[in-house]
């Protein structure tokens, strides 16, 4: 399984906002005390774990575009998929992946060595 670039956005996202969140929370009551430098740092975190909400928005958008060119062009490759939602090659890869463990799409390997074609389950 690759892991594409946009979903390590996501993950770092929640990852660094709840860690930061934390940390910050528990400085600002049980250490130095200084208030003054927690709450800051709280507010840093909360904003990252919001922008990773944002970011998730995003990607449903992006899954959108694909399952709508998918429905009126099944088994399509990647490079037409590609080229008719205007998104990076990348950027549909990783949402065909997102589709595929979903259940949604399935890719079609043909008998000579073309790309795969993706259609809607």
């Amino acid at each position: 399984m690759t892991i594409y670039s946009d979903d390590l956005v996501r993950i770092a996202n929640h990852v660094v906002g709840s860690g930061t969140a934390v940390f910050a929370a528990y400085d600002a009551i049980t250490g130095s005390g200084m208030a003054s430098r927690g709450i800051p740092q709280v507010c840093c975190g909360v904003l990252l774990l919001y922008t990773a909400g944002i970011f998730q928005d995003h990607l449903r958008r992006r899954d959108t575009r694909v399952v709508a060119y998918l429905s009126g062009n099944p088994d399509a490759p990647l490079s037409k998929i590609s080229a008719a939602t205007g998104l990076s090659q990348e950027r549909v890869a990783s949402s065909l992946q997102r589709l595929h463990a979903d259940g949604l799409v399935v890719s079609e390997e043909g008998a000579v060595p073309l790309p795969p074609r993706y259609r809607l389950t």
